[in-house]
């Protein structure tokens, strides 16, 4: 296999995983009651480890079904004698997809809501269905959450040792009157939207968005929030073609071409939303929704209603206070005419150790001396946000910042 080859593999595998780890977890647990869910994780884990070694020789037309296949085998030979290997020569030559029903985003919920278990601490139960449900590597935990990479391997790790022992309820996991559980859910639900966004992973985001479509349907509490999410989550999707230009490079929202956001898309969001805010007092989900709302149907930059998002952030860090609240608070305030304002803000958060070198915060702190003709100031911030650990995308895009400032008169 030339090197070509084995680079493509790899992405195959790597976009074959993201799509159906947690998929192929619940789809092993459902069809064998026996299983717990750590060991459906490894059955999963040796299905992946088997194609690594066995495609390079042939890739099966459908590696999808393939990979379905190998876990079904191992999942009833573990079943039968608690060993997860399956000889690859006992495979289909071109196995049949499992049967795909109208269930099967609740049976991926019935997973989520199983990794809720009562006995478990609130941020383990995040880490658990970020990991089991839908697949994301530790590393991205650590990001999503703000917490060292390490210690998220400690949770997964002691956590698995507990799940070998006695596993969580997966047939009973769903408490659809549990305003805790539901809560979780949709706080799960978003943190999963939001790396998709973060890394135009479209799969996951529409993966969060069905299954908050979902919790609408069924649960019992917390609908509000839930169709509150689900805005959120369609005003954001309606300008997911418009946040790169054809060379893959980033835009920011005042360049987007808002003639080419979704319109269908808005006025669901927007229908959604409104149902969400018959409600005594928002929550911080409309309030971010609203925020959200008011973006998208703004005719332009310039006549976004900056003042009035300020102080819906505002709202929002009272009710939840966060130093990404209070960022996209100082950017507002900085858009509505008062930059001295912004600026204070942000230099509130220079202090605090986890965003003092947070790519973010620097190119924020960059535009307000940008805009006001501080070049040299806005060089400074562009190159420390490069230390911030930005993705690809956003190192491009800070990249094409600085060259700017260096051309700016």
């Amino acid at each position: 296999m030339s090197e070509q080859d084995a680079m493509q593999l790899t992405g195959l595998l790597q976009q074959l995983y993201r799509a159906h780890f947690g998929k192929m977890v619940s789809h092993a647990l459902l069809r064998y009651s026996g299983l717990q869910l750590a060991d459906a994780e490894d059955l999963v884990q040796e299905a992946f480890t088997s194609a690594a070694a066995s495609w390079p020789k042939n890739v099966p037309d459908r590696p999808d079904a393939w990979l379905y296949a190998v876990v079904r085998n191992q999942a009833a030979r573990f079943r039968e004698r608690r060993q997860p290997h399956a000889p690859l020569e006992h495979l289909p030559a071109d196995p049949a997809m499992p049967l795909q029903n109208e269930d099967g985003d609740l049976h991926l919920l019935r997973l989520l809501f199983a990794c809720m278990h009562p006995r478990f601490a609130v941020k383990v139960q995040l880490v658990t269905a970020l990991r089991y449900v839908f697949g994301l590597q530790v590393q991205q935990i650590a990001d999503l959450l703000g917490a060292e990479a390490d210690s998220i391997s400690k949770i997964i790790y002691r956590q698995r040792q507990q799940l070998k022992s006695g596993d969580i309820a997966f047939r009973s996991g769903f408490v659809w009157w549990s305003e805790a559980k539901v809560d979780l859910a949709l706080k799960t639900l978003y943190v999963v939207f939001t790396e998709g966004w973060k890394i135009r992973e479209e799969r996951l985001c529409e993966d969060a968005l069905s299954l908050t479509r979902e919790v609408i349907r069924r649960a019992r509490v917390s609908v509000p929030d839930a169709k509150a999410l689900y805005a959120l989550m369609l005003f954001q999707l309606s300008r997911w073609e418009t946040r790169t230009n054809e060379a893959g490079e980033l835009l920011e929202l005042e360049k987007q071409p808002r003639e080419r956001w979704n319109i269908d898309m808005i006025r669901v969001a927007t229908d959604y939303l409104k149902q969400a805010g018959a409600v005594p007092a928002p929550s911080t989900y409309i309030l971010e929704a609203s925020i959200a709302y008011l973006h998208a149907v703004s005719p332009g930059f310039a006549e976004t209603p900056w003042q009035q998002i300020a102080n819906l952030y505002a709202q929002l860090q009272a009710m939840a206070p966060s130093p990404f609240v209070q960022l996209n608070q100082a950017v507002a305030l900085h858009f509505a005419g008062q930059p001295k304002a912004a600026m204070h803000m942000l230099e509130e958060l220079e202090r605090e150790p986890f965003m003092k070198h947070h790519h973010l915060l620097h190119c924020s702190i960059a535009r307000i001396y940008a805009d006001g003709g501080r070049n040299h100031l806005a060089l400074q911030h562009y190159r420390k946000a490069l230390w911030g650990k930005p993705s690809p995308e956003e190192e491009i895009f800070i990249r094409k910042k600085i060259k700017a400032c260096l051309q700016a008169p």
